[in-house]
């Protein structure tokens, strides 16, 4: 009897619709965080319970771009402190530990994570690289909880989330590859359109288009391509909006610290292991002819 009355009661409650989200412009002024507020993250995770494993978690989100679901799978076999790489699979749809559709990197490690992680090995011996306490896998939640607390301990002027260290890792690695280029906004802007979309273009950008010359077009291209390759996002619509970040990140890219602690070892063509050497021919990036 208790259990029917139970069931009729949640019948007769009056459904009512899940609260709905609050854009992020109401929560934050931008999704991304400068390079000294990710130095203040790090920084505050010396106050958390686990330092050593924070540190290295807030490094690994900016440092190798990493998804949440892609550091709370990463395992201690992942990680080649040898060969001071770490083995990533790319894939946004990890379901009950199964990987579909294997996209792989193997990505080097700048000196300060290979520090970290060599200490952080040292105190925790269970098969999950970031553990929790209990020796388990660290969920997404527990991880978005964890930057969103340091975030707190830095006095940040906004609420921050995993994601947003990812992205800034993003724009600071093509702040890296747009930098030789010296390309302005509007020029990245404009090769995009000619390459990527059906834009019509008037005869003042055409003029403007070559001007850039065959020889950077090519070098844009090659840096979209790099890219891709890094984050495996397989549509460039979306690859386009890290590769522009990197003037949000440095609206003058000459001003490009040229010492960063947590620079990428090697900041010229390939900043990964797994390259790939052309744009497929299915993308809409095939180069139009500049006649």
């Amino acid at each position: 009897m208790t259990a029917d009355f139970a069931e009729k009661s949640i019948r007769s409650m009056p459904r009512t619709p899940p609260p709905l989200k609050t854009v992020f412009q109401q929560r934050r002024e931008r999704e991304f965080l400068y390079l000294h507020e990710v130095d203040a993250v790090i920084a505050a995770m010396e106050q958390t319970r686990y330092p050593t494993r924070n540190k290295a978690i807030a490094m690994a989100l900016f440092c190798q771009c990493l998804q949440p679901s892609e550091l709370c799978w990463l395992r201690r076999s992942d990680l080649d402190l040898t060969g001071k790489t770490l083995y990533v699979i790319r894939n946004r749809e990890l379901k009950s530990g199964a990987r579909l559709h294997k996209q792989i990197n193997l990505q080097p490690l700048c000196p300060a994570e290979v520090e970290l992680l060599q200490q952080l090995g040292q105190e925790r011996q269970c098969d999950w690289l970031f553990a929790t306490e209990r020796q388990t896998r660290l969920n997404q939640r527990s991880l978005h909880y964890i930057i969103a607390l340091a975030g707190e301990s830095a006095n940040l002027p906004f609420s921050i989330h995993p994601y947003m260290l990812r992205r800034s890792g993003l724009f600071y690695r093509a702040a890296l590859l747009l930098q030789p280029l010296h390309l302005s906004l509007q020029q990245c802007c404009l090769l995009w359109n000619w390459y990527g979309t059906k834009v019509k273009f008037s005869k003042q950008q055409e003029l403007e288009m070559r001007a850039i010359g065959e020889a950077t077009s090519q070098a844009f291209l090659a840096v979209l391509t790099q890219m891709q390759s890094f984050t495996r996002i397989q549509s460039y619509d979306n690859l386009i909006d890290y590769l522009l970040g990197a003037f949000l990140l440095f609206p003058h890219l000459d001003s490009l610290p040229s010492d960063y602690w947590l620079a990428p070892i090697d900041r010229q063509r390939q900043l990964y292991r797994k390259d790939l050497s052309t744009i497929p021919a299915s993308s809409t990036l095939s180069p139009s002819a500049m006649s």
